[in-house]
Formats: structure tokens, C-alpha cells, sequence
């Protein structure tokens, strides 16, 4: 996979600025969930492949947005049930968008196809549960999670970074992996998750 992040390492850049030229907001989002992902991949001493695929997999979550209308994106109240068949697409969306670029970034495309699914197996798209589901899509589920809660959203209000801790660990073993959530919650009680 190195390799491939050489060869092609202005295309992924561009998908990210392309996210952040969309809606600034996920692009800022998913920068920050970039960082802390490494940041808790080192916490758990992954290898440095994984290391490389939780930036490009952090950064790039959110890439199949771009095939979702702004106005959706946008919306300030709930969602049709055909609105949000369309936003339950953008992890298959990004995913192919990735293999299209090389079968190589199958790691990166494995985390931004995973990080909707849960624990439980009622996520989305595939509805995989437990360790069916990516070990690097369940560590990206969680930081995106906790990112999202902090942050000001038109469709809820910003929690505090206590209040998000105590949402993953209240969904611990239903929506998210309950060991990701353990080592995430330690990693930022000791000040190593990247808020801004």
C-alpha cells in the first residue's frame, strides 16, 4: 500500500480538498478524525501500514458525500426516509470510489465502508456486526462518533466532550466496539485526542 500512497499521492490529497471545497464543515470533520484515529492507532500500537491507512481512511470517510445533494447535506430538520436511504450510501459511494483508484488502497476503502456499521450489527451499509466489521472501521466509528458530538451540527446540538464520552460509553457493545471505546475514552483522558 505504500507504494500506492506514493504513486498517488496527489489524487488522495484531492478527494479530501474536494470534501473540504463541498461543505467545509466534513472537511474540517474529517481531518480532525483523521488525527485522532492515528492518534489512538498509536495508542493501540498498530503497524505502520495501519498507522497510514487510519490518516487516509480518517480523512477520506466522508468522500462518498460528495455524491449526496448539498441540500441534503444541508437539511436543518429530519430526513425523508428517501433522504436518508441517500445518505446511507456515501460509505459504498467513497469505498468505490477509492477501488476505482487502485485495489491497493482496499484498507482505506475497508475503513470508509465500515464506519457506519455497529457492533450490533444495525449499522449501515451491510449491517456487519462484531468483528465482522474492520478492526480500523470500528476505531473510525468511534472517533467520527465522538467528533460529530462535539461539534456544531444543524441537526443537534453540540455536546460537551464529557457528555460524547458518556453517548459512547452508554452505546458500548450496541453501536460501537466496546474495547475501541474503552482505549478511546483513556486516550482522551490523557489529553491525546486532537480537538481542534
Amino acid at each position: 500500500m505504500q507504494q500506492i500512497l506514493i504513486e498517488r499521492r496527489g489524487l488522495l490529497p484531492a478527494f479530501g480538498a474536494a470534501v473540504t471545497t463541498y461543505d467545509a464543515p466534513t472537511g474540517a470533520h474529517c481531518d480532525r478524525v483523521a488525527r485522532s484515529a492515528v492518534a489512538l492507532g498509536r495508542a493501540l500500537q498498530l503497524s505502520t501500514s495501519d498507522l497510514a491507512a487510519l490518516s487516509w481512511g480518517g480523512a477520506l470517510h466522508d468522500v462518498g458525500k460528495l455524491a449526496v445533494a448539498e441540500d441534503i447535506l444541508a437539511k436543518d430538520g429530519p430526513l425523508l426516509p428517501e433522504e436518508w436511504q441517500e445518505i446511507q450510501r456515501h460509505p459504498d459511494v467513497g469505498a468505490d470510489l477509492l477501488l476505482a483508484v487502485s485495489p491497493e488502497l482496499t484498507p482505506i476503502a475497508g475503513i470508509v465502508r465500515a464506519h457506519h456499521e455497529r457492533w450490533d450489527g444495525t449499522g449501515y451499509p451491510h449491517g456487519t456486526a462484531g468483528e465482522e466489521t474492520p478492526l480500523l472501521g470500528r476505531l473510525v466509528a468511534v472517533v467520527d462518533a465522538f467528533d460529530a458530538m462535539i461539534s456544531t451540527r444543524q441537526y443537534h446540538p453540540r455536546m460537551t466532550p464529557t457528555e460524547a464520552l458518556e453517548e459512547l460509553t452508554r452505546h458500548a457493545g450496541s453501536q460501537f466496539d466496546p474495547v475501541m471505546v474503552e482505549s478511546f475514552t483513556v486516550l482522551y483522558r490523557r489529553g491525546q485526542v486532537p480537538l481542534s
